[in-house]
Formats: structure tokens, C-alpha cells, sequence
């Protein structure tokens, strides 16, 4: 806990504004939200509450604030699940155009931020990139199951590695099924499953 001015990266800032705007747009006084949070078994005081409020983008010529305080992640997700929002709206300005400052990243587009939060691609993608990147995007970031696949060979390999050697179909002239990884047609049975 602070009590003098605090620098904070452009992610706490845009945190605490989030914190702010989504409190009062749901009337919740900040005693209100400690309740709450209490009773989701997550312990932050009103006035813990109020000093991270504290750390929001100051108006223009404004004296930075004092007692700020750090969020960590345990109350950021809590702060998020009490205000009915995903963690993405409390980490993110709240922009779908324009620019955003990112912590480690500089400014970037706003909708690459948010398709790159909502892990439907990397936040940049090299140039002359076959798919690779986006391919590795999913490995790392997503867990099976839930990964995006497009049609890059990369995202295609991808797909054929998940899903055990069971990748995309394609119907051919002849209006057989072919598994596009292998070539090879594919025959269903009457359940849907197809031969191994």
C-alpha cells in the first residue's frame, strides 16, 4: 500500500478507470462492491477498493493522486466476476478504435488488443507470416479444445496434430468426404463416426 504518488503503467490506469466506470454504471456504492466481494469470499475493503479508483487516468493538468494502491490478480478477478464483465474489460481502456497503450507492448491498434485479449490471435503477427504465428498463438495460449484453427497449412497441421491425426474434410467433385491432412476419403457409419 502506498501513501505518496505512485508510478503505474498504463494497464493499472486502465484498470482503475474500468473499476471506477463499471462500479458507478452498476450504482454500487464502494461499500457496496466490498459486500459483494465479501460474500463471493473475497476480502477488499472499501477504502482497498477506493485507493485502487485512486490510480485512474488523471485530467489533464491534475495532480497525480495519492493512496493508490496495486491490484493483484486474486482481486482483479474477483473485482471482475463481482461487476458481471470479463477480466479483458478491467485489463483494457475501454476502445474499440484507435490506439491503446499496453504494458510490454507500446501502442497498439485497439482491435488487435482485443481480438489478441480474447485469444483469436497474437498481438502481432510478423510480416510475410504463413500462419505460423497465429498456428503457435493457439498451441501456446489456448488449451485443446478450445483453440481457433483457420485455414493457414500452419492452423491446418495444428488442427491434424489435436485432433489425433483427424483433421479437416473436404467433399470432392466426386462428393466423397477426404481428410485434408492425409488425402485419404473418409467413410461414416450411421452413428456419424467415421473408420479409423
Amino acid at each position: 500500500m502506498a501513501t505518496g504518488p505512485m508510478d503505474l503503467g498504463p494497464t493499472s490506469r486502465a484498470v482503475a478507470d474500468n473499476i471506477r466506470r463499471l462500479r458507478e454504471a452498476r450504482g454500487l456504492s464502494l461499500r457496496a462492491l466490498s459486500a459483494d466481494l465479501k460474500r463471493r469470499g473475497h476480502n477488499l475493503s472499501a477504502d482497498a477498493i477506493n485507493k485502487i479508483e485512486n490510480g485512474r487516468t488523471p485530467e489533464p493538468g491534475a495532480e497525480p493522486p495519492t493512496n493508490v494502491r496495486r491490484i493483484d490478480v486474486d482481486d482483479l478477478t474477483a473485482l471482475a466476476a463481482a461487476l458481471g464483465v470479463n477480466p479483458n474489460a478491467l485489463l483494457l481502456p475501454h476502445t474499440g478504435t484507435g490506439s491503446i497503450s499496453l504494458t510490454g507492448a507500446g501502442t497498439v491498434d485497439a482491435t488487435f488488443v482485443w481480438a489478441w485479449a480474447e485469444g483469436r490471435r497474437p498481438l502481432t503477427v510478423p510480416e510475410g507470416d504463413d500462419g505460423t504465428a497465429s498456428a503457435d498463438f493457439q498451441r501456446y495460449a489456448r488449451p485443446l479444445g478450445i483453440r481457433r484453427y483457420d485455414r493457414s497449412p500452419a492452423s491446418r497441421a495444428l488442427h491434424f496434430e489435436d485432433s489425433g491425426g483427424h483433421g479437416y474434410y473436404r467433399r470432392d467433385k466426386d462428393g466423397r468426404l477426404y481428410e485434408v491432412g492425409s488425402g485419404e476419403p473418409v467413410e461414416f457409419d450411421e452413428h456419424g463416426n467415421h473408420d479409423d
